[in-house]
């Protein structure tokens, strides 16, 4: 019987190409917006707060030497933040740390931040995770072209230039920060 450890390293790599997406925690964001207590007739602070369910992937659990050049692959992967939701849409924002870990954040080399408004704590929490470790070798910060004068914006953009000290971080502004071409594919 062959074993994955059997296959060339460039075959695994593609293995993991098609296991390993980090971008795929978005979709607990699409969870969440389903979850609207309407119909809710008690106060809305005795809701109970959304558990975001995380999990590691299989492929990871193997052994030690498929995780070690898995996740070695899997640092590189460039990861797209988005702002996250509030739970139940009117209660505190909800942390990144409740969709992805604080380990992996604080591991991966490129980061995307696609910021539609001024998210302040989304922006602030983060730059906290990175500011305690980070092996970040660049971060890409899209915000749309218009409504950048706002005090939150400052507060952000004056934190991210701050951050540009410790990690080179290019700003582009956009019309749509969500919806990016990059290499053939839409993001959004």
């Amino acid at each position: 019987m062959v074993s994955l450890l059997d296959l060339p390293v460039e075959i695994r790599l593609i293995i993991y190409t098609h296991l390993l997406n980090p971008n795929e925690y978005v979709k607990s964001y699409q969870k969440l917006g389903v979850q609207e207590p309407s119909s809710y007739g008690g106060p809305l602070c005795a809701l109970p707060r959304p558990y975001v369910k995380r999990y590691t992937p299989s492929i990871l659990l193997l052994n030690k030497k498929i995780t070690t050049e898995a996740l070695h692959y899997l640092y590189r992967i460039p990861l797209n933040l988005y702002g996250t939701p509030r739970a139940y849409f009117f209660m505190r924002q909800m942390d990144i740390a409740e969709f992805i870990s604080e380990h992996y954040l604080q591991r991966i080399h490129h980061a995307v931040l696609r910021l539609v408004d001024a998210n302040k704590n989304f922006v602030l929490s983060l730059l906290d995770i990175w500011g305690a470790k980070n092996r970040l070798e660049r971060l890409d910060v899209y915000r749309p072209k218009s409504q950048t004068d706002s005090q939150h914006w400052k507060v952000v953009e004056s934190r991210l230039w701050t951050f540009s000290s410790v990690v080179p971080v290019v700003f582009h502004e956009v019309d749509h920060p969500l919806k990016v071409e990059a290499s053939g594919a839409t993001y959004i």
